[in-house]
């Protein structure tokens, strides 16, 4: 059994409301169900993957969802996991995980400006990367106009072109 094989079975004995398959080699997908992910992150970080190493936000707007990704490194097993779980767009909320890996509140902090994702438990959600602006919206949604954005910011006759005058230009 290859050693991706078997982390996953080990992982699913500890946790089976976990969907896991091997990507490539040092590459696994964990699916945890969003009331689950805090405690599925606890469990893997005490078996070894105790390094996050990013968060990635995946806006899946004919489904109606967000995707988190907890990208995870073990250091000993030279493994990365992919922790996948989906949350409602119309409710997007999910537990913070800074008390468990420190780093998570500012890769939290940056999935919130630029999704609207809460993270229950992080008080540190407020601007972060952004300008402040009065256009109130999530630049990184599927659903955001830039156009809008634009003639909201820098009013209706703030026009950009290329060169050729053919092709709007943000």
């Amino acid at each position: 059994m290859a050693l991706e094989e078997k982390i996953i079975e080990e992982i699913i004995q500890k946790a089976p409301y976990v969907e896991g398959n091997v990507r490539r080699a040092k590459r696994i997908d964990l699916k945890v169900p969003a009331d689950r992910i805090k405690e599925f992150l606890e469990l893997i970080k005490k078996e070894g993957f105790n390094m996050l190493i990013q968060i990635s936000i995946v806006d899946w707007i004919k489904e109606k969802e967000f995707e988190a990704i907890y990208q995870m490194w073990s250091v000993d097993k030279k493994v990365h996991a992919f922790v996948r779980t989906r949350i409602p767009r119309d409710d997007a909320k999910l537990p913070s995980m800074r008390d468990i890996f420190p780093v998570a509140e500012t890769y939290e902090r940056e999935a919130h400006e630029f999704f609207g994702i809460i993270f229950e438990g992080n008080p540190r959600l407020g601007p972060f990367i952004l300008e402040p602006r009065e256009y109130e919206k999530h630049p990184f949604r599927k659903d955001f106009n830039m156009l809008g954005y634009v003639k909201a910011v820098y009013g209706e006759d703030f026009d950009r072109y290329d060169e050729n005058k053919t092709n709007y230009v943000i």
